[in-house]
């Protein structure tokens, strides 16, 4: 496989003012659809009722350690979900003096062969 070779290829909207592109491919898609998947809430996509998260449902609640597994366990789904990717590991932490959960995923991108870390910033509201 030509290392250099685009394997995915697709468009994002996300930095369109700034960027003043469209296309993104491979590492930049992968981490972009996760980002999608996390925040769609479950049962948003048509004719896909298990698709997504509860995340958003529980940003106006207390960041509890309940909070906090229910979000650990959204993530580790999206994460498994996805058949380009491996985890290697998932560390998921709170922080509460800034209303918000951290979630560091050190990943392999299968078919690129390219270790990268991806952040999730989760902010809770109403503090």
């Amino acid at each position: 496989m030509n290392r250099f070779a685009t394997i995915y290829k697709g468009f994002s909207f996300k930095n369109y003012s700034s960027k003043k592109f469209l296309n993104v491919t491979d590492v930049e898609l992968i981490k972009q659809d996760l980002t999608n998947h996390l925040f769609t809430r479950r049962g948003e996509r048509v004719n896909m009722p298990n698709f997504g998260t509860n995340i958003q449902d529980t940003i106006f609640e207390p960041m509890d350690d309940r909070t906090i597994e229910s979000v650990r366990s959204d993530i580790e789904f999206v994460l498994n979900y996805d058949p380009r990717i491996r985890v290697n590991s998932l560390q998921v932490v709170p922080l509460y003096d800034q209303s918000a959960i951290v979630a560091i995923v050190d990943l392999n991108f299968v078919e690129i062969n390219l270790k990268d870390i991806f952040h999730i910033v989760i902010e809770f509201q109403g503090r």
